[in-house]
């Protein structure tokens, strides 16, 4: 995530991301925030002064206690990260199971095998938010601008029923998915969904874990 190229809609996507989960945190309560590919813990203002913040990102910014904001970082790979059943079990018990893991500003389009990784999410016990581009042109126009601004060389845009894919020249592939296909998805596993919103440039989608 590149702040300084940064274009109208790509701010207009962090604008509406932080519009909805502001509204999720008014109606839901939650002991602990974790976002995932947290960056400069853009996210951590969503959270209310009772509740606790986690930043899972591979290369965090330098501070990782955030004291005044019952905050921490922690340097990791995301897939390794929820791999370990022992740490997120002691994450639900000291919370009491009121988790929510956002995956913000287009994450899952950009992880390496995103269906595995949502895989492996979906077996963790938390509750799940997760920020998409769009499939529309609209989104898809902006992506590649802002593609271009960080120097990344899209080859090929590949559109199917269940996503558009850019190709990049370094190997790189970023995917928007259709929220309809995640969502059957992720309800697969014992999630109901509570809550989307529906933009030209990007979708929010908020679930809980029935199994939980």
């Amino acid at each position: 995530m590149r702040p300084g190229y940064f274009t109208a809609r790509v701010r207009q996507f962090h604008e509406f991301e932080l519009a909805f989960y502001l509204e999720l945190l008014r109606s839901t309560t939650y002991r602990l925030i974790i976002e995932v590919g947290c960056s400069c813990y853009r996210l951590i203002g969503i959270k209310n002064d009772d509740s606790d913040y986690l930043g899972i990102d591979i290369n965090p910014p330098h501070a990782r206690r955030l004291k005044e904001d019952n905050g921490a970082v922690v340097r990791c790979e995301a897939n390794k990260f929820f791999k370990r059943r022992r740490l997120v079990g002691e994450i639900m018990r000291r919370y009491d199971g009121r988790v929510l893991c956002i995956l913000p500003f287009n994450f899952l389009g950009t992880m390496d095998r995103p269906m595995e990784f949502l895989t492996l999410m979906c077996q963790t016990p938390f509750d799940l938010a997760l920020s998409l581009f769009s499939t529309s042109e609209t989104a898809t126009t902006a992506r590649l601008e802002y593609y271009d601004l960080c120097g990344i060389n899209v080859q090929a845009v590949v559109r199917t029923d269940d996503y558009v894919r850019l190709d990049c020249s370094n190997g790189f592939q970023a995917f928007a998915f259709d929220p309809s296909v995640l969502t059957s998805r992720i309800s697969a596993f014992g999630f109901r969904l509570n809550q989307a919103k529906y933009f030209d440039v990007c979708n929010f989608l908020h679930f809980s874990n029935e199994r939980v």
